[in-house]
Order: C-alpha cells, then structure tokens, then sequence
C-alpha cells in the first residue's frame, strides 16, 4: 500500500516580500515512521531580481573648450557619480560647474526615472569630445596668428552611470 506524502517547499520572489508555496506530491512505496515524516527539512529558496542598466547624459554644444573640460574629467572617472559631485562642488572653474550640473542631472534620472540605486552608481564611460567650433576673422590678428582666423570652441559631454535596481 502506497501512502502520498505532501512534500512543501517555500520560495521567495523578493528577499523582502512576497513568499509562495508550492506543494508536490511525493510517493512512497514503504511504510514510513511518524518520526521521520515529521523531520522533512523545508529550506527556502531565495531568487533576487537585480538587473545592470544604463543612464545615458548628452549635452552636445557646451561653449567651453573640450581640453578644459577634459582635464576635470579625467580626474572624476574614477570616482563613482555621487562622490565625483561631492568634490567637484567646490573646484571654481567653469568646467566644474558644467560638470556638478550635468552629474546632478544625471544622478536624478537614474533615482527617478529608472529606480536605481544611487549609492551602487558607476561610470561605465563619461567623456567630453569637441563638438562644433564658430569660426571668424579678426584683422587685428592679422598675419601673425593663424591667418587672423578666431575659433570658438565647444565641447560635447557624454556621461553613461550604470547601477542597479532598488
């Protein structure tokens, strides 16, 4: 005679919230002690769902030179976006205030837009390339600097964080 014993196992979705029970028959062909069944050990499964995504920042035409920006870039890419603000609030210059402008913007996006972490935040590539350059002639330049030829240059910012769900 063949008894069936209900064999329960407990998962969770979330570490937090939400636990499922799923109940699967077993059978067993002999007689089992009363002791025994009552010993069937129940150990929980926990499944996290953290998933990597990517926040993009661009600002295409910034009007300052992209060897300034750059040099105040380079510094902040190894720091993750919420320290990189703490120190660049405080250099004077405008590359600076360009650059806690462009991390507040994109820190926001990534707490409110797509619900991430901002304490697990980190650059996977922040860059500043030249962008369009305005250029004019200047006689009193004259033959002596390029041709009398002014140009204005500007920059490009790209700044992508990656981080992961709350």
């Amino acid at each position: 005679m063949a008894k069936v014993i209900k064999k329960t196992t407990i998962t969770k979705k979330t570490p937090i919230t939400k636990v499922v029970k799923k109940t699967t028959p077993v059978k067993v062909e002999k007689p089992v002690d009363k002791k025994a069944v009552s010993k069937v050990e129940v150990k929980p499964v926990i499944k996290t769902e953290s998933t990597i995504q990517l926040v993009k920042f661009v600002n295409k035409n910034i009007q300052i030179s992209p060897r300034k920006l750059r040099l105040l870039v380079d510094e902040v890419r190894k720091l993750s976006p919420v320290e990189a603000l703490n120190r660049v609030k405080f250099i004077n210059t405008k590359s600076a205030r360009i650059l806690v402008q462009a991390l507040k913007n994109v820190i926001a996006d990534a707490k409110n837009n797509f619900k991430l972490d901002t304490n697990s935040l980190k650059f996977d590539t922040i860059k500043a390339d030249e962008a369009i350059k305005i250029k004019r002639m200047d006689k009193s330049h004259g033959s002596h600097f390029a041709r009398g030829l002014i140009q204005k240059r500007h920059s490009r910012l790209v700044i992508i964080v990656k981080g992961v769900n709350k």
